[in-house]
């Protein structure tokens, strides 16, 4: 699991060498009771396999608070000249934060106006009753070529990744640290969205859309298939393959993966599924 630390008043005190809370903050978060993010939210960074991940078109985008700060990955892909897709990624952390009541602002050193890497505003939302939160980022200031596209709301999920085959510190690439074997999972999940991207037609046959990999939810299970796992795209799935009414329950999700047959032709992964 990766470490986090969580102290009183909703404070994430992170610098190296702190001697407790109240004093020296370097990632400071406003208390629920003023307005900033619940207590679930930030202690679900601390939950052992779980990245917050997005869909950006051609990228995915994930989105971390460890004890070294908030990091930030980007994933892309690139298809080189025999026809094999290449996936890279661009890693950014810094551990100097504040989260407040309207926006996650990111600096490179100090607080001063001249590092602020980048702004984020946020808001937090569950789609259903039962369903997981989900945490929607819009860049207002930064690399946006990287973690954007500007001014455009992109959608979190909070996923819980594994690779097949983990025992104690041994997974089927080899020895890893806890924090190896999730970075490891989390490639798996941005090789296969990137390598199997496509978007949905609910006009065609969608039978067989999900068909490479079946994970413990729909938003897991579209992004490893190469499909945006928004809300809206899963409402019109949903509506082609006969689901009324589609707001993302656990009952409605495992219906939708069920009619667009989802793991009935699963392609070679050491990304863990939903019956392994």
């Amino acid at each position: 699991m990766r470490n986090r630390i969580l102290c009183a008043g909703l404070s994430l005190l992170l610098a190296a060498g702190l001697a407790g809370c109240g004093a020296g903050q370097r990632v400071a978060i406003t208390p629920e009771s003023e307005g900033g993010p619940p207590e679930a939210l930030v202690a679900s960074f601390g939950a052992a396999d779980t990245f917050w991940v997005a869909a950006a078109g051609d990228r995915m985008l994930a989105f971390d608070l460890a004890d070294s700060g908030v990091e930030l990955q980007s994933f892309h892909s690139e298809t080189l000249e025999d026809g094999v897709v290449s996936v890279g990624s661009y890693r950014e952390g810094s551990s100097v934060v504040d989260w407040n009541p309207q926006e996650i602002l990111v600096y490179s050193e100090s607080r001063a106006p001249e590092n602020l890497r980048y702004r984020f505003a946020w808001s937090l939302s569950h789609e259903a009753q039962g369903a997981r939160p989900r945490l929607d980022l819009t860049l207002l200031e930064g690399d946006a070529d990287r973690f954007g596209p500007a001014e455009q709301p992109l959608s979190f999920y909070p996923l819980q990744l594994s690779l097949t085959g983990e025992t104690g510190s041994e997974t089927a690439e080899g020895a890893r640290t806890p924090g190896d074997r999730e970075q490891a999972a989390l490639n798996e999940l941005a090789r296969m969205y990137l390598t199997h991207r496509k978007e949905a037609d609910p006009a065609g046959d969608l039978s067989e859309l999900l068909m490479g990999w079946r994970g413990q939810d729909a938003p897991v299970t579209f992004l490893a298939n190469g499909l945006d796992p928004s809300l809206e795209n899963r409402a019109a799935c949903a509506a082609a393959a006969g689901i009324p009414d589609y707001t993302g329950t656990p009952e409605q999700d495992a219906a939708l993966l069920d009619a667009l047959g989802a793991g009935t032709r699963p392609w070679a992964t050491t990304l863990q599924g939903a019956e392994e």
